[in-house]
């Protein structure tokens, strides 16, 4: 049978046991298809398919060594790169449940490997949010203190424009002022010389 079929199979098998009780398998017997059909959905990037049915797994045989193994799995689709809903704390939180299972287990020194690279891609992913974030902060910092540079440059700019103005009307009244002075002189010469007795 083709690989494309195993996730019909699996679905089959698990209508066929909600119907009939005594047909349910053991885990062992569970285990197979629902690891094709995790591992299915994974190629084909349907990342929370495979989620759920490794949980559902999960929940249907607790504490179980085949539990555990579908919390392995789950940690390995959850730290993949390509999984759009990649996450570090959800594949620690899934090894821990691999490492509660009980012995023996298959992949002791895989999932602690695991486990490590997940605590790495976490705390680079936080620190990188933090970076990302104090450099956001820097750059809105910046245009407040860009911004407030550009209001004093314009208010400087209209300062001396405002200066220039009124030197301008100062030097119009000094040059009017001094207008009508040579005007009250020149009236003063003839008011004297029209006062002046006639010969």
């Amino acid at each position: 049978m083709s690989r494309p079929f195993w996730p019909l199979l699996a679905m089959l098998i698990v209508l066929a046991c909600a119907k009939h009780p005594s047909l349910r398998p053991t885990p062992q017997q569970a285990w197979p298809a629902t690891l094709a059909l995790a591992e299915s959905a994974a190629a084909g990037g349907r990342y929370r398919i495979a989620d759920s049915a490794l949980i559902a797994f999960s929940a249907r045989f607790p504490g179980t060594r085949e539990s555990g193994e579908s919390d392995y799995w789950r940690a390995i689709f959850l730290i993949d790169p390509r999984n759009p809903g990649q996450s570090g704390p959800d594949a620690i939180a899934a090894l821990a449940g691999y490492f509660s299972a009980p012995s023996p287990r298959d992949h002791d020194a895989e999932a602690s490997v695991l486990r490590r690279t997940a605590a790495v891609v976490t705390a680079l992913r936080e620190t990188t949010a933090h970076a990302t974030s104090q450099a956001d902060s820097a750059r809105t910092e910046a245009d407040s203190v860009r911004t407030q540079a550009d209001s004093a440059r314009l208010a400087l700019a209209s300062r001396d424009r405002t200066r220039e103005e009124v030197q301008r009307l100062r030097d119009s009244l000094d040059k009017v002022l001094a207008e009508l002075a040579d005007t009250a002189k020149e009236l003063d010469r003839i008011k004297k010389r029209l006062a002046a007795p006639t010969p």
